[in-house]
């Protein structure tokens, strides 16, 4: 039986470029030969978004792609530094498992009630994120954040983790101890009107773990931190199987966080926005 090593790189590159990122990595570790095809730009362009050059035209960089000799560069570029899209309001990057795209909506990008009243919020420049504004809440009573995201843009035959991504500010934040938040995950169309059985996910989450035990916490409904040191908590999941496989191309998913039951005064949330990352393959 013949093994990869002993067929032309021709044949390797095609045969590797239809497997994943990881099956390429270990690959490259076989043999000197192997390697010379892992790091070709066969391979590597089809790991890479088929739609890549639609999706960079909206970011301030449209011609990131001539910057990098190699493809595999350009990918891992990807991996590690996300791209601003749509003036700077959403975000762009790949999963460097997978090779499937992650999005952020920024919270310029997101619907949030009274979000434009000075009073009940501010927009503030936090070096940490990645946009040029973050939602830093003053006072409100009534918590009502959105964000609409259009599935054709997501990687097809991918179930996805929608993560609310925020801080509190250490020296004033309040009302989030022991008031759960509603989550909806919906699907919507171009004209926002729901579809039947819209409702894909409905969860509620803390924001904060609360100073007082007054009732047992699971993990799941806590935030974790982030290896860029902001907060997140999974909001939900949500698969796409593909424009081609029945999803309408105006189809979108709806993301909204909202307490409007226990109108506590609540302060002191920034509020990065919503990221949408592939799971799958992922270890949950």
């Amino acid at each position: 039986m013949s093994c990869l090593t002993d067929l032309p790189d021709e044949c390797n590159a095609h045969i590797l470029s239809l497997t994943s990122v990881s099956d390429v990595l270990r690959s490259s570790a076989v043999s000197k030969q192997l390697l010379s095809v892992c790091e070709s730009d066969t391979v590597w362009e089809k790991l890479l978004p088929s739609d890549l050059d639609d999706i960079l035209v909206q970011s301030s960089t449209p011609n990131l792609v001539q910057q990098f000799i190699l493809k595999k560069n350009l990918f891992l570029h990807l991996c590690r530094f996300p791209v601003l899209l749509k003036t700077d309001t959403q975000s762009f990057s790949l999963n460097k498992q997978s090779g499937k795209k992650c999005y952020m909506i920024g919270a310029r990008d997101l619907t949030i009630a009274w979000g434009d009243t000075p009073q009940y919020w501010s927009w503030k420049v936090v070096p940490e994120s990645r946009f040029p504004e973050t939602a830093v809440l003053q006072d409100v009573c009534w918590l009502d954040i959105s964000g609409k995201f259009h599935v054709k843009f997501l990687s097809p035959n991918t179930t996805y983790g929608a993560y609310f991504v925020f801080k509190m500010d250490v020296n004033n934040h309040r009302g989030f101890d022991n008031t759960p938040m509603n989550v909806f995950i919906s699907e919507t169309d171009e004209h926002g009107l729901s579809r039947q059985c819209d409702i894909v996910v409905f969860k509620r989450f803390y924001l904060k773990a609360p100073t007082v035990r007054r009732r047992s916490r699971k993990p799941k409904e806590l935030p974790t931190e982030r290896e860029d040191g902001w907060m997140e908590v999974e909001m939900g999941r949500y698969h796409h199987i593909g424009v081609d496989e029945g999803a309408h191309e105006g189809m979108a998913v709806l993301m909204t966080l909202r307490q409007i039951d226990e109108l506590h005064w609540k302060s002191g949330l920034v509020v990065q926005g919503i990221e949408l990352r592939p799971l799958d393959g992922l270890m949950q």
